[in-house]
């Protein structure tokens, strides 16, 4: 437990309203708990406080805050104070000691490979689960039944894998967000405290990365799947059923609804909603929310019909310049 006044005394902020608080983490502003503190960065997140349910909120010096609440109260706008708040609330990491820590937990049905495999302390390996070669599992992971992780995976700390779910090899799963703030006109680097949740008959290929959450969590919802080399950043929510196609790069808190598809090299920029039921084309970029049901293609993207009639028209660009060079000779001499 985190107690209110260790972090008001590190982040020398001044506590306004009950100063007994013990706090179990940070997290992420709209979805933290009564037991959890969070930070208001932004005039976002200032404007809905009445909606934030923590126990405490770490705000910028202001006048009007909503009464009946707990705050830490900062003169430096908090997100500069994120490296070390992050660093604060980072989970320790016990030490390497042996290939099979004491403290992990292997059911006798699993398959594990002795070959240069390290299962950290307090791993759970459920029922019938394959492990192949070159495989490290770090402190804290739950692999469930039945899934298959191929060699040289690397699965970072805490990180929750569903039943029934494939690691292709050499897929990195928890691997720290870029995450960066500037200080001082300095690249800080702001430590990745959140986890990866996988859920059940997930599939994730060949040298894919999905980054843990910066504050809260990357999660892959039940029945997705993910093909070769493909990016999923910090604190990005991928929804069931999904295809997320070969060298797609997907940037942070970005939430993608049930059964979509993204199609290979599709490129997304951070914070967006894209929709239920979409479909948007190969090598596309998504720069604006996407809603229900669209099928989308093209940069800047637009709906896949319109996006197909502007790539003909511009097959046409060339032969119109010559007609119009044509013309404007044929008005010259016209004039002379």
């Amino acid at each position: 437990m985190y107690h209110i006044k260790e972090i008001a005394k590190l982040i020398k902020g001044e506590i306004k309203g009950n100063d007994n608080l013990s706090f179990l983490r940070l997290s992420p502003f709209f979805h933290a708990k009564e037991n959890e503190v969070t930070f208001a960065a932004d005039e976002k997140m200032l404007k809905n406080i009445d909606k934030c349910n923590a126990g405490a909120i770490i705000v910028p010096f202001m006048e009007g805050l909503p009464d009946n609440r707990t705050y830490i109260t900062v003169k430096s706008n908090p997100r500069e104070l994120m490296p070390i708040l992050l660093n604060y609330f980072k989970p320790k990491i016990q030490p390497f000691l042996k290939q099979k820590e004491d403290t992990a937990t292997v059911d006798d049905t699993a398959t594990v490979s002795p070959v240069n495999t390290y299962i950290g302390h307090n791993v759970r390996i459920g029922r019938n689960v394959v492990i192949y070669p070159n495989v490290s599992i770090f402190e804290g992971t739950v692999i469930e039944d039945n899934c298959i992780i191929y060699s040289n995976v690397t699965i970072r700390e805490f990180t929750k894998i569903g039943k029934g779910s494939i690691i292709q090899p050499g897929a990195v799963i928890g691997s720290d967000g870029f995450g960066f703030v500037k200080v001082n006109g300095n690249n800080v680097k702001i430590e990745q405290i959140g986890n990866v949740i996988i859920e059940e008959e997930v599939e994730v290929g060949a040298n894919t990365c999905i980054d843990r959450g910066t504050i809260g969590d990357t999660i892959i919802k039940k029945g997705t799947k993910i093909d070769n080399l493909v990016h999923i950043a910090h604190n990005d929510i991928i929804g069931e059923n999904c295809f997320i196609v070969a060298q797609t790069g997907i940037s942070g808190s970005v939430e993608v609804g049930n059964n979509t598809t993204l199609a290979g090299q599709v490129g997304v920029a951070g914070h967006l909603k894209i929709g239920n039921n979409v479909v948007i084309a190969a090598r596309s970029g998504v720069t604006n929310d996407v809603p229900d049901g669209s099928k989308m293609s093209g940069f800047p993207l637009r709906e896949h019909m319109e996006d197909l009639r502007v790539k003909m028209s511009m097959g046409k660009v060339p032969e119109l310049v010559k007609k119009f060079k044509k013309m404007e000779k044929e008005l010259e001499k016209l004039k002379g």
